[in-house]
């Protein structure tokens, strides 16, 4: 018998198994979705409550009325509620503006170093000839804040850092620059814990002293 009449091999069982698994990973032959399933089942549900509603309707109307006007109400005061959120500010008879904290002290910006500018800086005068610069530093610092604050260039709040007082003082302010050097001279002291020079530091508390004089004239 020739090559070519032999019968052909069958297939191994193996590639029997590839072919099956193949064929049965076709979309065709994928199970239902459980979301749609899911779905269904949520469809049918309401379906069943709409008629079961219809049902409980038609036996008692007068009471289903007053549940239907009861509903009606309802959704007109929240939508009116939620209208009135969103634009309420702008209605002739807008929500009352709750009024906003009390603005602290100007003396509490010294954290009770001092009872007020004048005895502040005298303390900071007093620790700058005993070497204390860095508290001396501190309480000028706080004390060029809280005359700043007064003028009305910078508004103090604890949580504000340096940079952001420096940005809000206005290069064309007459202290600017004294602000900015005291400024300099605290991260130099507080910060980075670098030296100074005592002279610099009784320069610019004299300075911040001079200021206060002028400001309280």
């Amino acid at each position: 018998m020739s090559a070519a009449a032999q019968p052909n091999p069958l297939p191994s069982a193996d590639a029997i198994r590839e072919v099956t698994r193949e064929v049965l990973a076709r979309p065709e032959f994928a199970p239902p979705s459980t979301w749609d399933e899911f779905l269904v089942y949520l469809l049918q549900r309401l379906q069943e409550w709409m008629k079961g509603l219809a049902s409980w309707s038609a036996e008692n109307p007068g009471l289903a009325k007053l549940v239907a006007l009861a509903l009606v109400l309802t959704s007109l005061i929240v939508l009116g509620h939620l209208f009135y959120l969103a634009l309420g500010d702008l209605l002739p008879f807008g929500r009352r503006q709750l009024p906003g904290p009390a603005r602290p002290s100007r003396w509490e910006i010294l954290a009770g170093a001092a009872r007020n500018w004048q005895e502040a800086i005298a303390i900071a005068r007093q620790l700058a000839r005993e070497g204390n610069l860095r508290r001396a530093v501190w309480i000028a610092h706080r004390v060029m804040l809280g005359l700043l604050d007064e003028e009305g260039a910078v508004r103090f709040a604890g949580w504000k850092t340096n940079s952001q007082y420096l940005r809000e003082c206005s290069a064309s302010h007459p202290w600017r620059r004294t602000f900015a050097q005291l400024t300099e001279l605290y991260e130099r002291l507080i910060y980075a814990d670098r030296g100074a020079q005592p002279a610099a530091v009784e320069s610019l508390v004299a300075t911040v002293e001079r200021l206060s004089r002028e400001r309280t004239k």
